[in-house]
């Protein structure tokens, strides 16, 4: 069942929607939005924290919206996982909110643990996006400004309120109520969302802006493709005796120089499939230092290994 209109100041509002998801992947966004909730913008974006303000970290790709929230009587940046169907995060736009666009896809926010950032599948909603928050920011400002200051606390009152607790002895209060989902430090771990037309790319995102915008450079890790994984050092190719313990040695595989060495033996084929002669070969050649041993030998001319050894050894 999807949310309509509802009306505010008169004047019928609508959840908007992004023209990156299909009609029913905006139903599915509207429906998760709350009671009395609607969207002013909505868009497909990576989520990205800077938890130590020196580099980013990818937390997931969702839908993000500029929601009203009517019951909390405020606005709120809130990311959604439209596969599992669940509010992901959210960030409140309060009166000081630091809303900076570095990059037309790229736009960063101070929340209240980390610094975010969203990377946008769409410039085209990335400034829509931002020209909504800017709104709403410029808005919540001019009701601030034309609100009568607060009386001036009395000085008989002023002696009545606590003093703060001296350093090391501060109690738990109760958790901020801007950021109310907060995000762990290993990821979201969330499924990617599909989109038509995707344009969140690895060379745009390892192409963001550092956090605090420092202008000094930090070389990272070299990443390498298959072109930098070479040869191993001091490689040499090991050949194969071609023999199985319940079948013998596999005749059509059988390296020339063994044949050779075999036949000037006598030894035929069969008796080379044999199970017991065979073991009593390959007994041999591993004796005498493995294949490659026993090819050295023979092009050296060695009389050790000449046809009637074998014959003697069986």
């Amino acid at each position: 069942m999807s949310r309509g209109p509802s009306k505010t100041g008169g004047r019928a509002q609508e959840n908007v929607p992004s023209v990156l998801l299909q009609a029913q992947e905006n139903q599915k966004v509207f429906q998760m939005l709350g009671r009395k909730c609607m969207t002013l913008a909505t868009t497909v974006a990576q989520l990205l924290l800077s938890p130590n303000n020196d580099h980013w970290i990818k937390q997931g790709c969702g839908v993000v919206c500029i929601v009203k929230d009517n019951p909390k009587r405020s606005y709120f940046i809130r990311f959604y996982d439209i596969t599992e169907e669940k509010l992901v995060w959210e960030q409140e736009i309060y009166q000081q909110f630091a809303y900076s666009s570095p990059r037309p896809y790229f736009h960063t926010f101070p929340s209240d643990e980390y610094q975010a950032g969203l990377n946008f599948a769409s410039e085209e909603e990335a400034e829509n996006f931002r020209a909504v928050v800017e709104e709403k920011m410029q808005k919540r400002q001019h009701r601030q400004e034309k609100r009568p200051p607060p009386p001036p606390v009395s000085d008989e009152r002023r002696s009545t309120l606590p003093l703060p607790p001296p350093p090391g002895q501060f109690t738990n209060g109760p958790p901020s109520p801007q950021t109310h989902l907060p995000i762990p430090h290993s990821g979201l771990n969330m499924p990617a969302v599909s989109i038509q037309n995707p344009d969140i790319t690895s060379e745009r995102y390892r192409a963001l802006p550092i956090p605090n915008d420092r202008s000094k450079s930090k070389k990272g890790k070299k990443k390498f493709s298959k072109a930098d994984i070479g040869a191993p050092s001091g490689f040499k190719h090991v050949s194969h005796v071609g023999w199985d313990p319940n079948n013998g040695f596999d005749v059509n595989a059988l390296d020339p120089e063994l044949r050779d060495l075999f036949s000037k033996a006598g030894i035929s084929d069969a008796q080379l499939k044999d199970a017991e002669t065979s073991k009593l070969i390959y007994d041999f050649i591993e004796q005498h230092g493995g294949v490659e041993a026993v090819k050295e030998e023979l092009r050296m001319g060695g009389e050790d290994l000449g046809g009637g050894v074998f014959v003697h050894y069986l």
